[in-house]
């Protein structure tokens, strides 16, 4: 469905955006036609309401943005979810127990002594977002460390060691936002074992011992998800200490280690008795009211078909696109913030996406934003919150524009860094921070397609 607008006699010269037309030309120094529009150049609008499905995607990056999820939650529309965080720790500031071996003192003696240690956690989000939930996990060492070098995905479980630790408490989820839990004296007895041999050691450095990795699991009694934020000053690991000599003065230190390096969050989804209850890994899933969602805790995403271009573009050859935009207009939610950062990924002909177009061959999977085609550095489209806060839009102009040059009897879209000439038929909302607590629900015909283009001559 498509409505058209004419605009004449309304734009002055110059306030027309002319975008150089250079992906059709034979080298990227070469920037094309800029096609000179007089004063009463006719300005057209048209617009398309796309047609949308559900999605799920199952196994999506949760490591590298210094968050993890804890905790279970449960929901009517997408079912049940219990999240699990892994993280490293290392060693920050603070007195250490003992001085470096030397020739003279060849075990030098610990000059403190441990008292406790305790993990406190900083939340940046809590989902309910309102009223009082029961919070309950438990804190164990990881069986395998984790590897820095290594990518971790929402699927992947982590077999846990021993518990050091847990919380169990009726948390106020708008007002306590910090957990502090000491953790086992086996724990801290361990740790400041490890902390003291290599304070002694010369062939080691205690910025760069490695410590075993943490895991935080859900008890069965856990009502709401915390997104732990491990890049705030306030969460750490913080030991205790005091002199080991009885006669010192009664003084207390306190040694820090910052939770960095790598970190993720398995999700254990069960949709089951849900509004999603039948839906298949990247297969189409319509809901009775034709809503459709983007909800990374769930796994559950909006696709959405550019079929109706190819007649558009078939019939006007002749145009420049002045601006192009994406819309989505969204449903109101009580419980959860609305995502409104999120990225436009190419469907493949399997109907899954390249999940790891961040990182790694943007333009060959995701719709980049006008300065990442002039630049050719990475820099997908995002998603903007509107004035009226009613609305969702993303802008992409020279992706369309390269569309509409590209196509001919089908939609099909020329990779700017390679030449690879491709099919486009539907597009993939991810959000931009894969470990996140918002979602949004479109409404029905709520994704539209909006082009200012101008007729010309040449």
């Amino acid at each position: 469905m498509a409505r058209t607008l004419s605009f004449k006699n309304i734009l002055k010269p110059g306030l027309i955006m002319l975008i150089p037309v250079f992906f059709g030309c034979e080298t990227q120094g070469d920037f094309g036609i800029k096609y000179p529009l007089e004063i009463d150049a006719n300005v057209k609008y048209v617009e398309f309401t796309l047609p949308a499905t559900n999605i799920y995607l199952d196994s999506l990056r949760t490591d590298g943005e210094n968050r993890i999820l804890v905790g279970n939650y449960s929901d009517l529309l997408t079912g049940s979810v219990s999240a699990e965080g892994y993280f490293n720790f290392t060693y920050e500031k603070g007195p250490l127990p003992s001085a470096k071996s030397s020739d003279s003192s060849p075990n030098p003696p610990d000059t403190l002594q441990i008292d406790s240690v305790v993990l406190i956690l900083e939340t940046g989000a809590i989902i309910p977002q309102r009223g009082n939930s029961f919070q309950e996990f438990a804190v164990h060492e990881l069986q395998d460390s984790l590897q820095n070098e290594a990518v971790y995905l929402s699927n992947l479980k982590q077999t846990v060691g021993v518990q050091i630790g847990a919380y169990s408490k009726s948390i106020n989820v708008a007002h306590d936002t910090l957990y502090r839990l000491k953790l086992s004296d086996a724990f801290k007895l361990n740790l400041f074992q490890k902390i003291s041999e290599v304070s002694k050691d010369t062939d080691q450095s205690i910025t760069s011992a490695v410590f075993k990795s943490i895991g935080l699991v859900p008890g069965t009694s856990s009502e709401s998800i915390a997104s732990f934020n491990l890049a705030s000053d306030t969460s750490r690991l913080i030991v205790y200490t005091s002199p080991s000599n009885p006669s010192s003065k009664d003084t207390t230190y306190l040694t820090y280690f910052r939770i960095s390096g790598k970190n993720y969050t398995y999700l254990d989804r069960n949709r089951s008795g849900s509004s999603f209850a039948g839906i298949e890994e990247n297969e189409d899933f319509d809901l009775p009211n034709n809503q459709t969602l983007i909800d990374p805790l769930s796994g559950i995403s909006t696709a959405f078909s550019l079929h109706q271009l190819e007649d558009f573009f078939r019939d006007n050859r002749r145009i420049l696109i002045n601006n192009t935009f994406v819309s989505f207009e969204f449903e109101a939610e009580n419980n959860r913030d609305t995502l409104v950062s999120f990225m436009n990924f190419f469907r493949k002909k399997d109907k899954s996406i390249f999940g790891a177009a961040t990182v790694r061959n943007s333009f060959d999977n995701l719709v980049m934003s006008d300065n990442a085609y002039f630049t050719f550095q990475s820099d997908p489209a995002r998603g903007v919150l509107n004035y009226s806060k009613e609305e969702i839009s993303i802008s992409s102009t020279l992706f369309y524009q390269q569309l509409h040059r590209q196509s001919q009897d089908s939609l099909s879209y020329l990779v700017p860094t390679t030449g690879v000439v491709k099919p486009i038929n539907e597009l993939v909302l991810i959000s931009i921070g894969d470990v996140t607590l918002q979602r949004t629900i479109f409404k029905e015909n709520g994704i539209k397609l909006g082009i200012y283009y101008t007729e010309v001559d040449q």
